[in-house]
């Protein structure tokens, strides 16, 4: 007598995959909601900046040689020459949808490397987060950087963990993905060593000809702005200018603006052109003279960058931490902690800290769960990777919440495993969205 067949039933966190659909519609709705309903917030911010550079590089009146990286300038130009300019509702519109496509990358990412509940979790995680719906709100450089990103992880880990060849074709559409996105965002530049360590640990001797598929193409992508550059201004640089600069601020009091930065340096109009060779020799200056007050600074920088979470600054008002903070070493009584509860935006801000502070717990349980009980850190190196990237570099670089956003899309794929309560599912989805 042979025994029935066992089904595997699934938890109440195993949810089917038709609730992909689903979650990219509630992102679609919760987003478009909040543009529609709620007037930008560009006050202090880089968007009128862009906005005016975009437009100046498309239509070839760049007066001066542009030095940031171009896709992003390139975009916002494009849609105000078809929308026209200062069109904010056109780019806010257009941000809905690079959100929804942030939460499908995501999602695919997750399911590639923690398998489909993982996914699910992360995916919901972050089309209801708050942080990311106020985000696709604001006209920056993130709402086009993160999607790509993400993607080339997304692609990248469901083309590595699905068991099959590897081709050179396949990846160099990695590549593509990473080179645009170092021409977004500079800081981006040296993501594709992650990509590679992580074809070496998976294909061992083969990885070679991948490896150089993915640098080759990478490389044709991010020059191609260079040689522009070059030919047009007679100015040599990779992906944009700028990191000299954030060096400099991480040895020194950070950002005041740019005319005060430059007075900070000593930088006038005689010296244009050797703003990064100052910005440099005086940096190792500020670290050869203190180099422990440069460590105990970029450590404390680092720290309040990441437990300030994005975003809360599009509110205005009273700042929540420093309302608690004074409570809390002058008073500490309940009847003063009304103050706080009667902050500017309390509640607003609140459930921002409460999305923020959840994902960094959670994203740091999955990727402790994941590099000693599932004993799976080499095969999701790309995250572990990324996520080590940022705080690597802005351990060096100034640190304030926007520049470690893009950390908070991977603490939440890590959330997600970590909810999901398992390392990888049996029956992964094995497509992309």
């Amino acid at each position: 007598m042979h025994a029935l067949p066992v089904r595997k039933t699934q938890t109440s966190l195993s949810l089917p995959l038709h609730g992909a659909p689903l979650i990219l519609a509630v992102a679609f709705a919760l987003r478009l909601v909040f543009v529609l309903f709620t007037p930008p917030n560009i006050s202090g911010g880089d968007t009128l900046g862009l906005m005016q550079y975009g437009l100046e590089l498309v239509r070839g009146q760049a007066a001066q040689a542009v030095t940031l990286p171009p896709l992003y300038l390139i975009y916002v130009g494009v849609v105000q020459v078809i929308f026209g300019e200062a069109s904010l509702t056109a780019l806010r519109l257009l941000n809905v949808l690079w959100s929804v496509a942030l939460v499908g990358t995501i999602y695919t990412a997750a399911n590639a490397y923690f398998g489909k509940r993982a996914a699910l979790i992360a995916a919901w995680l972050v089309a209801i987060n708050p942080i990311f719906i106020i985000e696709a709100g604001q006209v920056l450089t993130e709402s086009v950087f993160l999607p790509l990103m993400i993607g080339a992880l997304a692609l990248h880990g469901h083309l590595t963990q699905r068991g099959k060849p590897l081709t050179a074709r396949q990846v160099v559409w990695v590549g593509v993905l990473l080179g645009l996105a170092s021409l977004t965002r500079a800081i981006a530049l040296a993501l594709p060593i992650i990509f590679a360590a992580h074809l070496v640990w998976c294909y061992r001797r083969r990885a070679l000809r991948l490896i150089a598929a993915l640098m080759i193409t990478y490389a044709l992508v991010v020059l191609a702005w260079t040689a522009y550059g070059y030919v047009r201004w007679g100015i040599f640089m990779i992906g944009g200018a700028g990191l000299a600069a954030n060096f400099y601020l991480g040895t020194n009091e950070g950002w005041c603006g740019p005319e005060c930065v430059d007075q900070r340096a000593g930088i006038g109009v005689e010296d244009e052109g050797k703003n990064d060779q100052i910005y440099t020799q005086l940096a190792f200056e500020a670290i050869r003279s203190d180099p422990l007050g440069y460590v105990a600074r970029r450590l404390g920088n680092l720290l309040e960058a990441s437990l300030q979470p994005h975003n809360t600054v599009f509110f205005g008002g009273e700042s929540l931490k420093e309302l608690f903070l004074t409570w809390w070493t002058t008073d500490r009584s309940v009847v003063g902690f009304g103050s706080v509860l009667n902050g500017d935006a309390f509640l607003p801000k609140l459930t921002l800290y409460i999305f923020h502070f959840g994902a960094l717990v959670l994203g740091a349980l999955g990727s402790v769960l994941g590099m000693f009980r599932w004993r799976l850190f080499w095969q999701a190196l790309p995250l572990y990777g990324v996520l080590l990237y940022f705080y690597a570099l802005h351990s060096l670089l100034t640190a304030i919440p926007r520049y470690l956003f893009p950390t908070a899309a991977l603490w939440l794929i890590f959330a997600g495993a970590a909810l999901a309560g398992r390392s990888l599912s049996e029956n992964r989805d094995d497509q992309t969205l």
